[in-house]
């Protein structure tokens, strides 16, 4: 993903940047974002929240101010199968 120039990828690693700026600056991408809980502000939840220009996957514990609906919010699960881990999301509410 880290080379496909239609994602953008947000994680810890980027914790001391600013996030908003790096978010306002792009469109036309899916901006994924890692560990939302502590990355996010208020001020950048908000931005989110109304814009048009990009889609965000957002992963996170706390949907406070991104307008969230049931019908947006899902959670992941797993279940082992052998040596392999499956990976599925169904809806959280």
């Amino acid at each position: 993903m880290a080379v496909n120039p239609d994602i953008l990828c947000i994680n810890y690693l980027d914790y001391q940047k600013d996030i908003l700026d790096m978010i306002c600056k792009v469109q036309g991408k899916l901006i994924v974002i890692d560990n939302a809980d502590i990355l996010l502000d208020d001020r950048a939840r908000k931005y989110i929240s109304l814009d048009g220009k990009n889609q965000y996957l957002i992963i996170g514990r706390n949907p406070q101010n991104l307008f969230a609906t049931k019908e947006n919010l899902f959670e992941l699960t797993s279940r082992k199968i052998g040596e392999q881990t499956e990976f599925s999301i169904k809806p959280y509410l």
